[in-house]
């Protein structure tokens, strides 16, 4: 079970990782690629501090509220990229979308209780 959710968690990672790799593999201009990685870096930026947001930021009870509120809305526009960004590809649209939606529903559950 432990290792189902560990999937689970990881796998915005690996959703923004393929996404990535397909778009840095499509043959467009790198103005083209280098708007469609800006979403892409930021679902990992925001993974990243999901995964230890005390690294990052004094987290106390109180501002855990107001830190998971705004981190659930970049995750929100990482994901709602994959539906408004035309992608190289319609699969990394979907891993785009699938990733972020995953990581707002982790965001949305992730306090600092004490």
């Amino acid at each position: 079970m432990k290792q189902f959710v560990m999937i689970l968690a990881f796998f915005p990672l690996l959703a923004f990782c393929i996404a990535g790799v397909s778009e840095l593999r499509a043959k467009r201009s790198r103005g083209e690629t280098l708007a469609r990685l800006i979403p892409i870096s930021l679902g990992i930026v925001v993974f990243v501090l999901a995964l230890s947001p005390q690294g990052f930021f004094h987290v106390t009870p109180e501002g855990s509220l107001t830190l998971s509120r705004v981190m659930t809305m970049f995750s929100s526009v990482v994901a709602c990229s994959g539906a408004l960004i035309s992608y190289s590809r319609r699969s990394s649209s979907v891993w785009m979308a699938f990733g972020g939606l995953m990581l707002t529903f982790i965001w949305m559950f992730n306090r600092v209780v004490v």
